[in-house]
């Protein structure tokens, strides 16, 4: 790497990415939430759904501010200014690192039980975690949204222990 090299990112895109990833959670949760007969099962999706949209019109107030506050592009962190998390972010990007990026109707083709979709739903809720933790690191620890984005990392912790004591359940 040349010591002029700066790596920037769209805020934009990345709150868009974030926002996608909740859409597509959404709408998988509500998917399975129809699809199963069990009672419990529908409860923690449906709460789910819920949830994903809760965050969704989150991320579009982030995205609202970022764009209030910032020039379109922003100096990211100097931890990830490398050629390695620039190649990261292109994945980010293009749904490689994180496949819940892919449709809700191809990822509820695969399932075929509630015990699939609930392990699925759980990497999923994991994808999350790490692309917020992820977004904190890019936006830096001086930016205005970075409680939100923990709390939201917090949240989606709970989902993950939801989501195991329903398949603990199950079994």
């Amino acid at each position: 790497m040349t010591g002029d090299r700066i790596m920037k990112i769209n805020a934009d895109e990345l709150m868009e990415l974030a926002i996608q990833i909740e859409k597509n959670g959404k709408e998988y949760f509500a998917a399975m939430a129809e699809r199963s007969e069990n009672p419990k099962v529908k409860q923690i999706f449906n709460f789910l759904v819920r949830e994903e949209q809760s965050h969704l019109e989150i991320f579009l107030k982030v995205r609202d501010r970022l764009a209030e506050t910032r020039t379109n592009e922003f100096q990211i962190a100097d931890e990830y200014n490398t050629p390695e998390m620039d190649a990261y972010v292109q994945a980010m990007s293009d749904g490689r690192v994180f496949p819940n990026l892919r449709s809700h109707e191809e990822l509820a083709s695969e399932i075929k039980d509630d015990e699939q979709a609930i392990y699925h739903a759980i990497g999923f809720e994991k994808d999350t975690v790490l692309f917020f933790g992820d977004i904190l690191g890019i936006l830096g620890p001086k930016d205005e949204n970075r409680e939100l984005i923990e709390e939201l990392i917090r949240q989606e912790k709970i989902h993950i222990a939801k989501l195991y004591t329903l398949l603990s359940s199950l079994k």
